[in-house]
């Protein structure tokens, strides 16, 4: 089958964990014997990365929005079309429908009220009406990957089918570590204010100073921080962006995970945290154990917090709970179900 993949970043270039998704999902399309070729933006010398074609337009994502003509082009030959939430979503179902080709839809992030959070209340309006715009088309299929980006989208699409594939990622056994008292916040590693309204980092700081006795980590980079350092209690812990076996290793330690965000495609930090063993609360839910707060809700944070700390075999319990939970979580299932859909929908 031959695939148009349209995305507004791809690998070398990356915005966050949307783009380690998507790349997983084209290269386990190519394995599976599909030929796909992205469409995105960036240096156009770049065609390939890991053997994959890409197309490269070298402007600003946000004009995606303008790139009718260009996915006009190179879906004349394609047998389906995958696009994403976004700047290129609308155009490329304008494509599929001139072209009467079928179009999936992969959501990786909808915001909708939440936007005037981000945005302002102005700013934030329009942006969310043209997310309602965007998504609200009849895509042959709608793909979610939690439950809480489900619930959002059937509000504003009874147009198109929505199937729900959680993300796979790349789970490998953990080894067992002594929970120390550390509660952990991993947000972007390009953290600037709009990403720590999204992602919670507010809430996550403001509710450590009721918990003295408790490190409050918080692992990411970007110079907003050096902002947020100033006014935040002495137990927050600001570590930096982490790799590899240190942010294993934090992970192992840290007794509960806070995942905040006022919304997540999936949330592969949470899954992370999953397989460490980790109680978590979210505002997020992607089938995990544990407790769930409302986004900004610092009262309902505070109180999971104590809940759990006060209850240390239930935090076990849902520890071990989500280590086995985590397994469920795999690249093959998750490329498997795009492929039963696209044998629906072509």
């Amino acid at each position: 089958m031959k695939i148009l993949f349209t995305h507004e970043k791809f690998p070398p270039e990356v915005a966050g964990g949307g783009e380690t998704i998507v790349y997983n999902l084209i290269k386990g399309l190519t394995k599976r014997g599909h030929k796909v070729t992205v469409l995105t933006t960036g240096n156009p010398k770049i065609r390939e990365y890991d053997g994959i074609k890409t197309v490269r337009i070298p402007v600003n994502r946000y004009l995606m929005n303008l790139s009718y003509p260009i996915i006009l082009k190179y879906a004349k030959d394609c047998d389906l079309i995958q696009t994403t939430s976004g700047n290129m979503c609308f155009p490329s179902w304008k494509v599929a429908k001139t072209l009467n080709k079928p179009i999936c839809c992969l959501i990786l992030h909808q915001l909708s009220e939440h936007w005037k959070t981000i945005r302002g209340r102005f700013v934030g309006t329009i942006f969310h009406q043209f997310e309602k715009l965007f998504l609200g088309r009849s895509y042959n299929a709608i793909v979610v990957m939690n439950d809480s980006s489900k619930n959002m989208i059937q509000k504003i699409n009874r147009n198109s089918k929505i199937y729900k594939i959680p993300s796979g990622f790349d789970f490998k056994p953990r080894k067992s570590y002594k929970k120390t008292n550390s509660i952990l916040f991993v947000g972007n590693i390009s953290m600037n204010k709009t990403m720590s309204k999204l992602k919670g980092l507010s809430e996550f700081i403001e509710v450590a100073k009721y918990f003295p006795d408790y490190k409050f980590y918080v692992v990411g980079k970007g110079d907003y921080l050096k902002n947020l350092k100033l006014h935040s209690p002495s137990n927050i812990v600001f570590t930096g962006p982490l790799f590899g076996k240190k942010l294993q290793d934090l992970f192992g330690k840290s007794l509960i995970f806070c995942n905040l965000s006022l919304s997540e495609g999936f949330g592969l930090t949470t899954a992370e945290a999953m397989a460490a063993g980790c109680a978590v609360i979210s505002t997020i839910d992607i089938g995990q154990a544990g407790l769930f707060v409302n986004p900004k809700d610092i009262k309902s944070l505070e109180k999971s917090i104590r809940y759990l700390i006060s209850n240390p075999k239930e935090v076990k319990r849902i520890g071990d709970a989500n280590k086995k939970l985590a397994k469920n979580y795999s690249w093959d299932k998750f490329v498997d179900g795009f492929v039963k859909i696209y044998k629906e929908i072509v």
